[in-house]
């Protein structure tokens, strides 16, 4: 059996990802993001479709490097396009994420259409709103902690 390849970025992160196949793996703790009572989000994503007046938003952030952004330097989550076009279509080419909560529950998948959480925080995903509620009902971005495994499909090909 071979060796996991694990990806450590710049070593900074104080969590790893690893390679199982085609996608990459991460464990750690996921939180919640944006929607009409994120008090530190004006609803702007970096796929372009907004959190605020859409509750119903499935979609999730990861921390991929971004080396000209001081939060997100030296992630061991390699740069992938997001899974939502601006106008919130489906991008088949874009990151989409399964989601492995404490028990086995699998949800997603789950578009990517944000960069974070930050380095500082220590998580390793950021839900929307609407996401987080298929683990915990009334979930808010002022609430919502998890310990998960998030699956990047078909990512190892942005290595």
């Amino acid at each position: 059996m071979d060796e996991p390849i694990l990806l450590k970025g710049d070593g900074s992160w104080p969590w790893t990802a690893w390679v199982e196949g085609d996608d990459i793996l991460v464990r750690g703790v996921a939180t919640a993001f944006g929607g009409d009572n994120d008090p530190e989000d004006d609803g702007s994503t970096a796929s372009g479709v907004n959190t605020k007046g859409n509750p119903g938003l499935l979609g999730c952030a990861l921390p991929m490097r971004d080396d000209a952004l001081h939060a997100l330097r030296g992630s061991p989550i390699p740069r992938m396009p997001f899974g939502l076009h601006p106008d919130g279509t489906n991008n088949p080419e874009g990151a989409h994420v399964t989601v492995v909560f404490e028990g086995g529950v699998v949800h997603g998948p789950f578009p990517v259409i944000d960069l974070g959480p930050a380095k500082s925080t220590g998580h390793v995903l950021d839900l929307t709103v609407a996401a987080a509620r298929f683990w915990e009902s009334n979930a808010t971005a002022n609430n919502f902690e998890a310990r998960v495994t998030y699956r990047i499909l078909g990512a190892a090909r942005y290595i």
